[in-house]
């Protein structure tokens, strides 16, 4: 059901994007409902007929198996139709889009044809609740996926002319291309990868396959066939026939960084180094754009790029989170490097494709595996008792964050919207797409308030984990840079960072000042985090161990970060409000201030877990905690700046709602407290379900443990 909702969002998204609803034209309506024309071009209607192909296809293998099935098709049928009808009458509230009762067949067709190949996929039988098994329907995605990359739009032609020109790249030309030819060689390794796994002779399947894609290069509109396909596709078939004699694992695995390499040449390509990159924070906007031909040969291309790799690592044993895990920093580190090339445009649809590939997969999986022992235990042996621990698992800790992130977004809009606050917070909010803005800025608060938590589990294993504080660091900062760059204005980054003045090209030197400030919070609320937690880490030395690392790393990135931020500054706008204009007590003092923050909200959140140690101290440590942060921030800024006509404190600056109303000394102390309690509160709210999940079970044994362990042993 979890798959079925994912495709009807996704499908929500592509029929209505961009979402720039506006008024229609007089009679819009009626002229949608009596327009009867059919066709409009091949590109459209194949796009029409694959947007609702998936939920066909999900519809019969992920649907539920109670009640009669024709019941169970109807009802699908019908909510297709009313769905398609209604994504397709609201397009006529888009200007950028045409709406056509004729795609409403087409999204029809569609989902049949999706549920005429989910029943050739994987047929029901009565007593069998599991439709389809995942070891052979994945391979066949694969497959498929493949034909699909090489063979789209799928339009033959008997054309003579057309045979004759798709003919010519190869007889005339027979220039090779250098990245095509090993794309074509690893897609043909990885449809022969998938061939063994359906239990299939690779030197006669996939030689067919290669054969029928070669008369498919020529038969297709659009396609041709060219020296770089032809060498490509027999290169990757006499190396399937190498590697296959390796054995199932080796052969997989070969496969699989083929395949990467391939598929970063080709996202790398041509690879010429410019400045002026730029990047599109909208999922899927790419291939919304322009020709829905292009778009879905992108989209099919690294859908099975994607489904190919995740695959082949699970072949060699790895688990699927940590397949999907680090495939999604290999795509990250090619969109950042494609933002330094010219002519290319980094993309966050690319890791979002892939956590949602990561994520049907796994739901695929556990869907078609059959819990067998739960069936054929015998009835006179009584289940085992289990201990129940109180970890959370992690499936449960990312809907807590899901849940975290829509209940931030929507304070937030409240928030934006009130008088009360600060005219520079409200600033923030990016007002051409406010909600992605504050999604973004969810996203980046879990992120910079959540990941301290990892660092602290890191550091705590001590030996050389500890000499990987300051590239988690570099992580921290570089992930919420992006999240920050393409939540607000470039305006208010400069304002906070300050405008270039080194001509370096790109962003990187706002990258490079962000970074240096960021990093300070980073250290300050890992440091906050360890000294909170010290008996809640693992190990006995665990917690010494942490911060050991935490002192090393700190010694090395706050002077870097103080000179960056305040000697180096490119502004004078974070160095006037620092007391000492910027001396280097002023700068130490509001890293202290964070970290008692951090150590205050970290505390709160591990006094929530049962049996976490300290719980009877942890008010007076959370209040002694932002105490000792404010006096902090009171020394460490200026409390006198003449600016704008007027004199004023540096917190008189950030807490006031606006310039012309400054607060007063009462109305600052009750803004402190309420942004203290705020910022507390959204720590226990970020660090709780993480703690839940990393923290080793402390708890008493439950009363299902004690009777268990009461219980005597079978002789």
């Amino acid at each position: 059901m979890r798959i079925l909702s994912v495709i009807a969002v996704l499908i929500a998204y592509g029929s209505l994007y961009p979402g720039n609803f506006s008024t229609p034209d007089a009679g819009a309506v009626k002229q949608f409902l009596t327009d009867w024309h059919l066709f409009t071009s091949p590109g459209d209607l194949l796009g029409n007929i694959a947007l609702f192909f998936p939920l066909g296809m999900a519809g019969i293998l992920f649907g539920s198996n109670r009640g009669d099935a024709t019941i169970r098709i109807a009802g699908l049928l019908l909510f297709a139709f009313v769905y398609s009808f209604t994504l397709q009458l609201a397009q006529v509230w888009l200007p950028s889009r045409s709406a056509a009762l004729s795609d409403v067949l087409w999204n029809m067709t569609g989902m049949l044809s999706g549920m005429a190949a989910a029943h050739v996929l994987g047929k029901r039988s009565p007593g069998n609740a599991y439709p389809f098994d995942a070891a052979s329907l994945v391979p066949l995605l694969v497959l498929i996926l493949w034909l699909l990359t090489e063979l789209l739009p799928l339009v033959p032609t008997f054309d003579w002319q057309k045979f004759k020109d798709a003919l010519k790249p190869l007889l005339l030309e027979s220039n090779i291309s250098f990245p095509a030819a090993a794309m074509h060689a690893a897609g043909a390794l990885a449809a022969g990868s998938a061939f063994m796994a359906l239990g299939r002779q690779p030197a006669t399947w996939l030689g067919s396959a290669l054969a029928m894609v070669w008369v498919g290069k020529v038969l297709i509109v659009n396609l041709t066939l060219n020296a770089s396909l032809l060498a490509g596709s027999l290169a990757g078939y006499a190396g399937c026939l190498a590697l296959s004699r390796l054995g199932r694992t080796k052969f997989f695995e070969a496969v699989f960084w083929l395949l990467l390499i391939a598929g970063s040449i080709v996202a790398l390509t041509p690879f010429s180094p410019a400045s002026g990159g730029t990047f599109n924070g909208i999922p899927f906007a790419t291939m919304l754009r322009g020709s829905m031909e292009t778009g879905a040969r992108g989209l099919v291309q690294s859908l099975f790029i994607y489904t190919a790799l995740l695959w082949l690592l699970q072949r060699t044993g790895m688990g699927i989170v940590k397949a999907t895990a680090g495939l999604v920093v290999w795509s990250c580190l090619i969109e950042l490097t494609q933002m330094g090339l010219l002519g290319r445009t980094a993309d966050v649809t690319e890791p979002i494709l892939l956590l949602l590939i990561g994520w049907a997969l796994s739901r695929m999986q556990k869907h078609g595996s059959s819990p067998k022992w739960d069936m054929e235990a015998p009835a006179s042996k009584p289940r085992p008792l289990v201990a129940v621990h109180p970890t959370a698992s992690g499936k449960r800790t990312l809907a807590l964050v899901a849940i975290g992130i829509g209940i931030c977004v929507a304070i937030g809009w409240l928030v934006m919207r009130s008088p009360l606050t600060p005219y520079n917070v409200r600033e923030l909010i990016y007002q051409g797409h406010p909600f992605r803005s504050l999604v973004l800025l969810a996203a980046l608060l879990y992120w910079a308030m959540g990941f301290p938590i990892l660092i602290a589990q890191w550091l705590a294993r001590g030996e050389l984990y500890l000499l990987s504080f300051p590239p988690l660091i570099l992580l921290h900062g570089l992930i919420a840079w992006l999240l920050l760059w393409s939540a607000v204005p470039s305006e208010s980054i400069h304002d906070i960072v300050g405008s270039p003045v080194l001509n370096w090209p790109w962003e990187w030197e706002i990258l490079g000042r962000f970074l240096a400030l960021f990093s300070l919070w980073s250290v300050a609320a890992t440091g906050g985090a360890v000294i909170a937690a010290r008996r809640s880490l693992s190990g006995a030395r665990s917690a010494q161990s942490a911060l050991l690392g935490w002192t090393i790393g700190a010694c090395l990135l706050v002077p870097i970060s103080y000179y960056i931020v305040v000697r180096a500054a490119s502004t004078d706008n974070l160095v006037e409000l620092m007391a000492g204009n910027g001396s280097v007590s002023a700068f130490l003092l509001i890293g202290m201030a964070m970290a008692g923050i951090s150590f205050g909200g970290t505390k709160a959140a591990l006094a929530l877990i049962p049996g976490t140690p300290g719980q009877t101290r942890t008010v007076a440590w959370v209040v002694a905690s932002g105490a000792l942060a404010y006096l902090a921030i009171y020394f460490g800024t200026e409390q006198v700046i003449v600016k704008y006509n007027q004199v004023f404190s540096a917190l008189q600056f950030l807490l006031s709602s606006d310039r012309s109303h400054l607060a007063g000394p009462g109305e600052l102390a009750v803004r402190y407290i309420a942004l203290w309690s705020a910022l507390i509160a959204l720590i226990v709210m970020v660090q709780y379900p993480i703690w839940r999940w990393a923290i080793p079970d402390r708890c008493e044994p439950t009363a299902v443990q004690s009777l268990a362990s009461d219980t005597p042993e079978p002789d």
